[in-house]
């Protein structure tokens, strides 16, 4: 009976524990199951695309980048060779030991400590760039190759910048700035405005990889897609030979345009720089552009800003015209200055002009005519003009740094200086010194108004943008004046430019217009004080020269403008400069 009790206990202890076991097996198949489900169907798609990725490898291939072109098709910028140092960390154990070896037998300077940083993160199987291969490094490397087993020297593609005088319209490459950058990008004037035009589509490489990254195969290939190349209007002759007729002593600068469409043929500045160190990463030379104070980097054709001198004449005298304040017959007495209140406006030239008219007067420069002419003027009619015929705006041809300039009005005047405007400033305003502010670029578009009649062709530098016009049209007579008057200013006697003509017969014949841009006011005391005339200047204190000209005169189809910064007088300096300039691009039917 004991016996019996015994049984049944143990019989109720095992069902208890069976029913435990049963439960606990039945909540684990739960748990289990709804695991499994979640697994293979909730998260089906997610967990299908894991499991593709940890056996598929995708390796993106950089494309080549799109070539430029000058308008003949000269390659400008375009892709080469480049080699680089890359280790393999599954190569070697000792991959950290041959780094160091590698940097003390050719000197690649490299930041050890960074990229033993860098490799903990990288990937075995993949590639860790080094430094770039000079072919002085490439042979040494070669010599000594016994002694890197996981180093390899492997070709990749890098930029290649020809003509050096053409960097501050192309500009270069820079490293990328975001993690979602993969190859270098353009970073400066028309690599960075067309870089997604230039930098084409990658390619890419499906591997099977095992769990440690391995390449067991390589299973397919997407070629990359090459960048669209971009047509230049510049031509590489005349961009050549303009830069050869820039002073190497002077800052400065030269723009050619077409007169029927805007086009850009050549713009040159000085000082300039090679792009190619960027490219080359030689950071000693980069240092020492970046920190230059002749500011090879800027573009003076497009970014610099001057006060225009008597290239701005015809405005006022548009604006004269007009407003029927003048005609071509009006004549004023120059007796070499001009007094408003108590104070004198100076002809440049001392002894006067005696009587001057339109013509004379921009044939000859007379100040004192525009001095008079502007007592009559409002200058918010010739900022007005000034806009129409081109000035005071900004011109996107796909360049950095780009500028409005200035040609004042009241309103301006009154918003940033908190001024009110003086009719002293009309008198210099209207000889184009103040402050005014106009790039060659804006002058040389100033000009093509005038020519084409007040509607005139956007400037460009991309051959496939189309034409495109705008201002307003001028009245024709005053337009045929105008001309009239700059032809005279080279092709007639006592004309400011008139040297050109007898100096260079045999030359295209061209009309346009001389400056001499002050960049200091120089007091009236100091105009009579012998002992300040025969002092030297300093060169920095020196006037600029300026010209502006169009050939041929009579048929005009190219405008050059001429800035040389403290060169001086325009007619000496400026306008043989552009005449050459000129001459050389009708001769070659640019």
């Amino acid at each position: 009976m004991e016996k019996n009790k015994t049984s049944e206990d143990s019989i109720k202890i095992l069902n208890r524990r069976s029913f435990i076991i049963i439960i606990f097996g039945a909540i684990l198949s739960i748990i289990v199951s709804l695991r499994l489900f979640s697994l293979q169907v909730i998260n089906f798609n997610f967990y299908k695309k894991k499991s593709v990725e940890n056996k598929l490898s995708i390796k993106l291939t950089p494309p080549l980048r799109g070539d430029i072109y000058d308008s003949k098709k000269n390659l400008l910028a375009g892709s080469s060779s480049l080699y680089e140092f890359v280790v393999f960390k599954n190569l070697s154990k000792d991959h950290l030991h041959e780094i160091k070896s590698l940097d003390s037998l050719i000197k690649l300077k490299l930041n050890l400590g960074e990229i033993s940083k860098q490799l903990k993160k990288y990937n075995e199987y993949s590639g860790f760039s080094l430094s770039r291969a000079s072919w002085e490094q490439i042979v040494e490397f070669e010599k000594n190759k016994f002694l890197f087993n996981s180093i390899k020297i492997i070709e990749s593609k890098k930029r290649y910048y020809p003509y050096q005088n053409f960097s501050q319209i192309i500009g270069y490459m820079g490293q990328p700035t975001q993690s979602s950058e993969l190859y270098s990008k353009g970073v400066f004037h028309l690599e960075r405005s067309y870089e997604k035009h230039l930098r084409g589509t990658s390619g890419k490489i499906f591997s099977e990889v095992n769990a440690k990254g391995k390449t067991i195969r390589e299973i397919s290939i997407e070629k990359s897609i090459k960048g669209n190349d971009l047509d230049l209007t510049l031509d590489l002759t005349l961009q050549n030979y303009a830069q050869s007729q820039l002073p190497l002593d002077k800052k400065g600068s030269i723009v050619v345009i077409s007169v029927s469409d805007g086009s850009i043929l050549s713009m040159n500045s000085n000082p300039t720089f090679d792009a190619q160190i960027f490219e080359d990463r030689e950071n000693t030379k980069i240092k020492d552009l970046l920190n230059d104070d002749q500011k090879p980097l800027l573009n003076r054709a497009f970014s610099g800003f001057y006060p225009p001198g008597s290239v701005f004449k015809p405005i006022s005298a548009l604006v004269g015209l007009q407003r029927k304040l003048i005609d071509s017959k009006n004549e004023v007495f120059c007796k070499g200055h001009s007094s408003l209140g108590d104070r004198n406006y100076y002809c440049w030239k001392k002894e006067g002009h005696g009587k001057v008219n339109l013509k004379k007067a921009i044939k000859e420069s007379c100040d004192v005519y525009f001095y008079e002419l502007a007592k009559k003027t409002n200058i918010d009619d010739i900022a007005s003009l000034s806009s129409n015929l081109g000035l005071n705006k900004e011109y996107d041809i796909g360049l950095s740094n780009i500028g409005k300039g200035l040609v004042p009005s009241k309103k301006w005047k009154k918003a940033f200086l908190d001024e009110s405007w003086y009719q002293g400033e009309t008198l210099i305003t209207c000889i184009g010194q103040g402050y005014n502010q106009t790039s060659p670029l804006q002058l040389a578009t100033l000009y093509s108004a005038i020519l084409n009649g007040g509607k005139y062709p956007i400037p460009k530098l991309d051959k496939n943008t189309p034409t495109r016009f705008t201002g307003k049209l001028l009245n024709n007579e005053h337009k045929k004046i105008i001309v009239n008057s700059l032809n005279a200013v080279v092709q007639e006697p006592r004309g400011t430019a008139h040297k050109l003509s007898i100096s260079n017969p045999e030359f295209v014949k061209i009309g346009g217009k001389t400056g001499t841009s002050q960049v200091i006011r120089i007091k009236e005391s100091e105009r009579e004080d012998d002992e300040y005339k025969s002092k030297e200047i300093e060169e920095r204190f020196k006037d600029h020269s300026v010209f502006v000209g169009y050939a041929p005169y009579d048929k005009p189809k190219y405008i050059a403008s001429v800035i040389i910064e403290n060169g001086g007088s325009g007619s000496a300096v400026a306008a043989p400069i552009a005449h050459k300039v000129l001459n050389f691009a009708y001769k070659n039917n640019v």
